[in-house]
C-alpha cells in the first residue's frame, strides 16, 4: 500500500482523524484534506507527525478548490489515488417552521450532498486511469429513518446513500467499487445534535443508552474508522453499492 494515495474529506474531525489513523496503519499514504489549516496541524500533531500523512487545505463546496488540491496530491504523492473517503460533513438543528430553517438545511445539502458530488468528481477521474478505486462515502442512519429537527441532514445523506448505489453501477465497470458506511449515535462533537446535552454524562445516560442500543454503548469514530480500513483495502470487487449501518443494533433497540 505503500504507494497508494488515500484521500479523506473532513479529516480533522472525529471520524475524519480516526480513518486517518486506520489507513495510515494499513500502509496508505493519506492526503488529510479539511477547510481548516491550523485544525489540520493539529491532527498532524495529535497523530504523531506520521511521514504518510500529508495534509491539504480544501473546501467540499468549491469543485476549484478540490482540482486545485487534487494537482497538489498527485504533484506531492504522485497518481496512484486509489481510496477516496467522502467524509466531511456538517449538521444543523433546523426545524419547518424555524425562521433560520432554510439557511441551515443550504448549508448542510452543500457540505454533505454537494460536497460528496464535487469530490466524487474530481478524484474518481484518477482511479478511472487505474481502472482501480474504492470510494466511501461516510452516511448515516439518519439517512435511512430520517431524523426530526434535522431534515436537512436526513434529506443529505439520504442523498448520499442513493448516490453511492448509482455511482457503484457507473464506476463499476471500471473496478472501481462505490460503499457508504451510515453510523448511528456516535460519541463526537455531534452527539449534542441527537442527544439532548444535560443527558450527556449524566447517571442516567447508561440506562437510556441501552434501551436505544443493544451493545449498550454510542458508537465511536474508531468504530467507523474500523469499517472505513476493512472497505478501503477489500480486494474483493464484488462488494459494491452496499450501504452498512453501523448502529450497535439501534434499529430494533426498543422493540
Amino acid at each position: 500500500m505503500s504507494q497508494q494515495v488515500a484521500v479523506v474529506t473532513g479529516a480533522a474531525g472525529g471520524f475524519g482523524s480516526a480513518i486517518a489513523r486506520v489507513l495510515l496503519d494499513i500502509g496508505y499514504q493519506v492526503a488529510a484534506t479539511d477547510l481548516n489549516a491550523e485544525r489540520l496541524a493539529q491532527l498532524a500533531e495529535r497523530l504523531g507527525q506520521p511521514a504518510g500523512l500529508h495534509t491539504f487545505v480544501m473546501d467540499v463546496t468549491q469543485e476549484a478548490s478540490i482540482s486545485e488540491a487534487a494537482r497538489q496530491i498527485e504533484q506531492r504523492l504522485g497518481a496512484t489515488l486509489t481510496v477516496l473517503v467522502n467524509n466531511a460533513g456538517v449538521i444543523e438543528r433546523s426545524f419547518c417552521l424555524s425562521e433560520r430553517g432554510l439557511s441551515g438545511a443550504a448549508r448542510v445539502l452543500n457540505v454533505n450532498l454537494l460536497g460528496t458530488f464535487n469530490c466524487t468528481a474530481v478524484f474518481s477521474r484518477y482511479m478511472a486511469r487505474l481502472k482501480y478505486g474504492r470510494i466511501i462515502n461516510i452516511a448515516s442512519v439518519a439517512g435511512i429513518w430520517g431524523a426530526a429537527g434535522g431534515s436537512a441532514y436526513a434529506a443529505s445523506k439520504a442523498g448520499v446513500i442513493s448516490a453511492t448505489e448509482s455511482w457503484g453501477r457507473e464506476l463499476g465497470p471500471l473496478n472501481i467499487s462505490v460503499t457508504a458506511v451510515a453510523p448511528g449515535i456516535c460519541k463526537t462533537e455531534m452527539l449534542s445534535q441527537f442527544v439532548d446535552p444535560h443527558m450527556i454524562g449524566s447517571p442516567g445516560e447508561e440506562k437510556i443508552v441501552r434501551s436505544i442500543v443493544p451493545v449498550g454503548r454510542w458508537g465511536t469514530p474508531d468504530d467507523v474508522a474500523e469499517v472505513v480500513g476493512f472497505l478501503a483495502s477489500c480486494k474483493t470487487n464484488y462488494l459494491n453499492t452496499t450501504v452498512i449501518p453501523l448502529d450497535g443494533g439501534m434499529r430494533v433497540g426498543t422493540l
